[in-house]
């Protein structure tokens, strides 16, 4: 499947890649426990990054990972990073999930290390825009859904107060990363294209290509399961 994936895509597409959950929310990067795994996940993403299509790797970590208790098995299991991956050309992204991680110490360490911190923008964390890699920044459109954060569709003024804020942190970096949660509802898609709009970004496919009836909201049972196109990259 993932050869495929690769074998379909431009030359010129780039990937986006989560570390399963398994390594990060049930054994927390418990290297003692998610070894296997982590090398499992690398062996099976092998097509993407042996065809230089692999942008980055993104860390999630869960709201139950903070920093008090954390930080330690945070930083060993960074420093024992795989040191094969060295000659491959990706970033390594890290989103926290805990209000205890928005601490100057966790930055400088993101910073010293080369980790791309992910911002995002979501109801218990600060929309921070911090740049702790220069050539990559990556963010993440959760939303503010009430019951569930990501089934939220980010309406035109929204969209163009962030694409203002987005047009700085474009001068201060030298690729950056946008992705809106592949909710069901297919609001990721519609907000991409809008956010393209407002940032000049132009799209692959023509508009009058498009058809928009793909990117309103449908019944779960008519898309439950696909995965949109829910991101853009600037190179």
């Amino acid at each position: 499947m993932v050869s495929s994936w690769v074998n379909k895509t431009p030359k010129d597409f780039l990937f986006s890649v989560k570390l399963p959950r398994v390594i990060t929310h049930d054994h927390k990067l418990d290297l003692d426990k998610c070894s296997e795994s982590l090398y499992s996940f690398f062996d099976s993403i092998s097509p993407i990054y042996e065809s230089g299509k692999l942008l980055a790797i993104l860390i999630q970590l869960p709201p139950s990972f903070n920093r008090i208790i954390h930080f330690k098995a945070f930083k060993e299991f960074i420093e024992n990073w795989p040191s094969v991956f060295s000659k491959y050309r990706y970033n390594l992204v890290i989103e926290f999930r805990h209000l205890s991680w928005m601490k100057e110490e966790v930055f400088r360490y993101l910073k010293e290390n080369d980790l791309t911190y992910c911002a995002v923008i979501e109801p218990k964390l600060p929309p921070r825009m911090d740049i702790t890699t220069p050539n990559f920044t990556y963010i993440r459109f959760h939303g503010y859904g009430r019951e569930i954060w990501f089934d939220y569709l980010f309406s035109n003024d929204e969209i163009n107060r962030w694409a203002g804020k987005i047009k700085e942190v474009m001068k201060n970096t030298e690729r950056l990363g946008i992705y809106f949660n592949n909710h069901f509802s297919g609001y990721a898609v519609k907000n991409a294209l809008m956010l393209m709009e407002k940032l000049g970004i132009p799209r692959r496919t023509p508009e009058n290509d498009i058809n928009m009836l793909q990117v309103k909201k449908k019944a779960g049972s008519q898309v439950k399961g696909q995965r949109s196109l829910d991101s853009f990259l600037k190179k």
